[in-house]
């Protein structure tokens, strides 16, 4: 089982070092007043430091090492830890406790939150929802189909603002971030493919309705746009047989059921009312 190494900042600007076998519930207990003596009346906690162990064993015997060492040692551990995009993580609670670098949330599985784009409208006389394919190069789900639009929520970003960022950078829509239609948060947790890393997200779903070939401008990392009829999609969480979409100048374009990495069951199953609600108007 695996189990984590952690060096907290307390309010009162002190070093807690401890380990868990689950981060996320172990923040929310010491926000708690419950997850040590120690940090009892010294929240909040900002989680500053974390390392990722195949064993119990092995987390228990590195925090004894840690808490040996001289404040100055962990602060250059604390430094150690750098990267050029920070993510917030946050507790069970949804409370913020810091921002770490994306590789390093990425590669323990540290709970942060994400946006997702449903594009969704009717292209001559077919209800269906618009994926993006994801360029060829990219590190996670190569060549893969997946929603129109989906990123982090940067430090301080709310979700709505975040997504209209992400659209506009991603695939060249700019939408209103005021008049998205709020489609629910969802949690979901998988593998990334990539390493040993994995993902914990809180992924806040937002649709908008474009009837016809939205203006799209796909950027670096994406390959081009897919129309998928939406009775396929649907279909697609049920079965694993292949897709057939159109691309935007119309020429069909082959969707294995493999190649889509956007069949979240628990977000398709929240988002059908807000969508057939849009797609009634």
């Amino acid at each position: 089982m695996n189990a984590y190494t952690y060096i907290l900042r307390c309010a009162d600007g002190t070093l807690y070092c401890g380990w868990t076998s689950d981060l996320t519930a172990r923040l929310a207990a010491h926000n708690n007043g419950r997850g040590a003596k120690y940090t009892r009346g010294r929240g909040p906690v900002t989680l500053v430091y974390s390392e990722l162990h195949e064993t119990q064993g092995e987390a228990m015997q590195r925090e004894a090492a840690i808490k040996k060492l001289p404040r100055a040692r962990k602060q250059a551990l604390i430094d150690s830890q750098t990267g050029a995009e920070l993510l917030t993580v946050y507790d069970a609670d949804g409370r913020p406790c810091g921002e770490r670098p994306r590789a390093v949330v990425h590669a323990q599985g540290l709970f942060h939150r994400v946006c997702h784009l449903w594009t969704v409208g009717v292209r001559d006389g077919v209800p269906g929802i618009w994926l993006q394919q994801r360029q060829f190069d990219r590190p996670l789900y190569p060549g893969g189909f997946d929603l129109s639009s989906t990123g982090h929520i940067d430090p301080g970003e709310t979700p709505r603002a975040a997504m209209a960022r992400e659209a506009g950078e991603e695939i060249g829509l700019r939408l209103d971030a005021a008049r998205l239609t709020d489609g629910g948060s969802y949690r979901q947790q998988y593998a990334r493919g990539e390493g040993n890393g994995f993902d914990d997200e809180l992924a806040f779903a937002f649709l908008t309705r474009i009837d016809g070939v939205p203006p799209f401008r796909p950027g670096s990392e994406v390959a081009d746009m897919a129309f998928v009829p939406l009775a396929d999609f649907a279909a697609a969480h049920e079965n694993t047989a292949d897709l057939t979409g159109r691309r935007m100048d119309g020429s069909a374009a082959a969707v294995p059921h493999g190649s889509l990495c956007c069949l979240h069951q628990s977000e398709w199953a929240g988002v059908q009312d807000a969508l057939r609600r849009l797609l009634a108007e």
